[in-house]
């Protein structure tokens, strides 16, 4: 009889690239950023440099496309897997805000991010990533 372990969300993990190129991080509340990421559990460590990763792989995507991109959010919240090894059996990733002007040329840039993000192909967890226009939630 295999062992389950009682499902476990991690996160949200909030990744910010400011108006001066700043990466701030937060941990459930958007608006508390720090320089620092979180240190809450190892996992939400991980979250954290996920996001970091996808923002600056979204920063190289839009700078060899020679494209302004605006300030933007990263949220990233992760599920427990229920079976031994405990590992992270999902991670989700929403971006809030409009990357760039050109609005068709965001998923365009999401997709080659997503690709480059060394931390994302590292992980062995299914990975769904989505841009959100509006408010962070």
């Amino acid at each position: 009889m295999a062992l389950k372990i009682r499902p476990k969300s991690f996160g949200p993990v909030f990744v910010s690239l400011d108006d001066k190129d700043a990466i701030l991080f937060a941990f459930s509340d958007p608006s508390d950023t720090s320089p620092y990421p979180p240190t809450n559990t190892p996992v939400d460590t991980l979250l954290a440099s996920l996001g970091s990763c996808i923002v600056k792989s979204i920063q190289w995507s839009a700078e060899q496309r020679k494209v302004d991109l605006n300030p933007f959010t990263v949220k990233v919240e992760g599920t427990k897997s229920t079976e031994l090894p405990g590992r992270l059996e999902r991670v989700d990733i929403t971006i809030f805000g409009t990357l760039v002007a050109d609005e068709a040329l965001a998923p365009r840039i999401v997709k080659q991010a997503k690709a480059i993000c060394t931390v994302s192909n590292s992980l062995n967890s299914d990975l769904g990533i989505k841009i959100q226009a509006g408010p962070i939630t």
